[in-house]
């Protein structure tokens, strides 16, 4: 990781007059998607701003706009987090430059797709890493301050595949999984301490990360939700403290019906988003009608 820049506007009071949370949002995998758009939600809010991301010339040029847009104060940190102990060193630079953090936004991930057992062991670790691995660190190491200061938020980018297995997506979704369990949890363990933990689940999202992806072959453009859209949700949600956002109706419905069918259900589901699996979404429908209709005794 090397040494961030600094881009800084006038002082200013919170947006509106309405009470802040203190200290500055940082935000992971800034440079681009929801993440880019979480920055503009946070610093539309008059929030000062640390954009962290592999790409140095994303996150400078996003920091100037933020600057003469909305007139905050944006740090840069080039970083990447698939590397073991960037967390740390993150930490270290910004306790060194004097910055508070007061947000914590967990959003850069990495989508790895494919058989599971044909797929690259090296391509599934560092997703891992990435969007495990980073994210628990870094969530340890700003917790605690938040915590000792009474005040702070968290929010961490997770998927409506935390709520289903999918294959071809096995270990993303899977870590998903895990972003959502984690955020859940810690928001529990310090429940009345001033201090929240978000998860933001968006479905399926027009970004550069998406688009590649065959995911999102199969589905309408109208389908899709605008970045802007799941950041707006996202970062409304943070700063009040909910424990889960699920942005758009569709996704709601999707989500809060995962727990109350059958499991065979959710996994043909989960088959059915990421293309070619309607035949057994079709065929585990019409098991379980057959199974509801059988005499029982």
């Amino acid at each position: 990781m090397s040494g961030g820049g600094c881009f800084v506007g006038r002082p200013k009071n919170g947006a509106n007059g309405s009470q802040k949370i203190g200290g500055w949002v940082l935000v992971t995998g800034a440079s681009a998607g929801i993440g880019r758009e979480l920055a503009r939600a946070f610093a539309s809010r008059r929030y000062d701003l640390v954009l962290a991301a592999r790409t140095e010339t994303a996150i400078e040029a996003l920091a100037r706009n933020l600057v003469e847009t909305h007139a905050v104060r944006v740090k840069t940190l080039p970083v990447d987090l698939s590397l073991p102990g960037a967390p740390q060193a993150m930490a270290e630079a910004l306790t060194g430059a004097g910055v508070e953090v007061g947000v914590l936004v967990n959003n850069a991930g990495v989508l790895d797709e494919g058989p599971f057992a044909a797929g690259s062991l090296d391509a599934q670790l560092n997703l891992l890493q990435v969007n495990v691995v980073a994210l628990t660190a870094l969530t340890r190491l700003f917790l605690p301050a938040m915590t000792s200061r009474g005040e702070g938020r968290i929010l961490n980018v997770a998927s409506i595949a935390a709520f289903m297995p999918i294959p071809q997506l096995a270990v993303y979704a899977a870590s998903k999984a895990f972003v959502l369990s984690l955020t859940e949890a810690v928001g529990e363990e310090v429940r009345g301490t001033g201090v929240t933990a978000t998860a933001l689940c968006p479905g399926l999202t027009d970004t550069a990360m998406m688009r590649g992806s065959s995911l999102a072959q199969p589905v309408p453009a109208t389908m899709m939700m605008s970045p802007k859209d799941v950041a707006e949700a996202g970062c409304a949600a943070c700063l009040r403290g909910e424990a889960i956002c699920v942005p758009g109706l569709a996704n709601k419905l999707i989500t809060g019906g995962a727990p109350l069918v059958p499991k065979a259900l959710v996994r043909a589901i989960g088959g059915a988003m990421n293309g070619g699996g309607w035949e057994r979404l079709a065929g585990a429908l019409q098991g379980l009608a057959g199974k509801s209709g059988r005499p029982k005794g």
